[in-house]
């Protein structure tokens, strides 16, 4: 059994675009820590959206017809339905304050859009390719520090019937991230039909707990002694995500047969 350390990293607010790595690296090093090999390093999507400068002055953004028409079915303001029909990879529905979407193979509210830890009036966005960005941030830590390392671009949700979000993996790059269960067999002999372990989303609700909502300015936690196999390549969306005719959930919701039963 391995023991796992989570080293939460602290990073100054910031302001504009700025260099990923580089604030990585200075911020680790300020902290009297350093990157292993085969650490793995959970990195908030938020911060790497403000990297790439993905922060929206709502007042600037015009609707279209169609978000006009959005903002009236869900009450929100159509500059925030319009960025939300540019983001979302699929709409499924609406409920007051709140567009169902998909956005890079994750089922989330509002594409990923978020309203905080930014200034008033603005909305920050999912970075533009996070597989790109995870992939990126793992080459330049092997050139720079000669260091193997996985890295997991994290963001938080909301769990089907459950109060409060949890962690979940957007994006992986270096280590496998699902671990396929089927085929072996349970304590009492079961061969496991379904089974895939989300390894990835493991990971990153550990980081969770630490990198918190609201004010604890932790956009980044160093994972140690996972285990995990690492590899020299991103992984993709696909190999994270199934779609919505594969998933239990929306199946189940979209089927209007289903009974229900109390």
């Amino acid at each position: 059994m391995n023991k796992v350390e989570y080293i939460p990293i602290r990073v100054s607010a910031k302001q504009g675009r700025f260099n990923l790595y580089q604030t990585i690296r200075d911020a680790v090093k300020e902290q009297g820590e350093e990157i292993l090999d085969e650490d793995i390093l959970a990195v908030s999507s938020k911060f790497i959206a403000m990297s790439e400068g993905r922060v929206v002055d709502l007042e600037s953004v015009k609707a279209s017809v169609e978000a006009v028409k959005l903002s009236a079915a869900a009450h929100i303001p159509s500059s925030l339905a319009e960025l939300i029909l540019r983001e979302a990879d699929r709409v499924f529905s609406t409920l007051p304050g709140f567009v169902l979407t998909i956005k890079h193979g994750v089922l989330v509210p509002n594409a990923g859009i978020d309203r905080s830890n930014v200034k008033g009036g603005s909305a920050i966005l999912y970075p533009r390719d996070p597989v790109a960005a995870a992939e990126k941030l793992r080459l330049q830590i092997l050139m720079d520090l000669g260091k193997r390392v996985g890295v997991v671009v994290t963001d938080s949700r909301l769990m089907p019937t459950r109060v409060g979000t949890t962690g979940i993996a957007v994006a992986v790059a270096g280590f496998e991230a699902v671990s396929d269960e089927r085929g072996k067999t349970d304590l009492f002999g079961n061969i496991m039909r379904v089974t895939r372990r989300a390894l990835a989303d493991d990971i990153s609700a550990g980081a969770n707990l630490l990198m918190g909502e609201t004010s604890e300015s932790t956009p980044v936690v160093i994972i140690r002694g996972s285990g995990l196999t690492i590899v020299d390549r991103a992984v993709e969306t696909e190999d994270l995500a199934i779609t919505g005719d594969e998933c239990v959930f929306i199946r189940g919701l979209s089927n209007q047969e289903t009974t229900v039963y109390i």
